[in-house]
């Protein structure tokens, strides 16, 4: 099993665990999707968000409040949160009941799950750069 595919399997178990969840995106720094698991079809461009928080987070670093790991949006139909694992993004897109204490708290666990993959992206941004 490939790298990408491990991460889907691994993000459709943890998708069915958050009460809310629509979909998450595993996309990288520019918005290219890795992976995607969604139980229904939405009008949200996932790979647009990616790379616009990827963007912003940048720009938020320039604060001086350190570096921003996560971005919670509450938008009309759809609560989103975005985490950065650079150069990874992982955006979580859910109904209005999203449960975001229960997805910040996953946040660590999936950035761990992920890291062999980060690495690899990593590389071969590197390598192309």
């Amino acid at each position: 099993m490939s790298l990408v595919d491990a991460a889907e399997t691994y993000l459709n178990s943890l998708a069915e665990g958050i009460p809310g969840l629509l979909a998450i995106n595993l996309a990288d720094r520019d918005g290219l999707t890795l992976a995607r698991t969604s139980k229904k079809d939405m009008k949200v461009n996932s790979s647009k968000l990616s790379a616009v928080f990827s963007t912003a987070s940048e720009q938020a670093s320039k604060l001086n409040l350190g570096q921003n790991s996560s971005i919670t949006l509450f938008c009309k139909d759809f609560v989103i949160v975005q985490a950065a694992h650079s150069p990874l993004v992982v955006t979580f897109i859910g109904t209005e009941s999203l449960n975001v204490g229960m997805v910040s708290k996953v946040i660590p666990k999936v950035r761990n799950k992920l890291e062999k993959l980060r690495e690899k992206v990593d590389e071969i941004i590197v390598a192309t750069s």
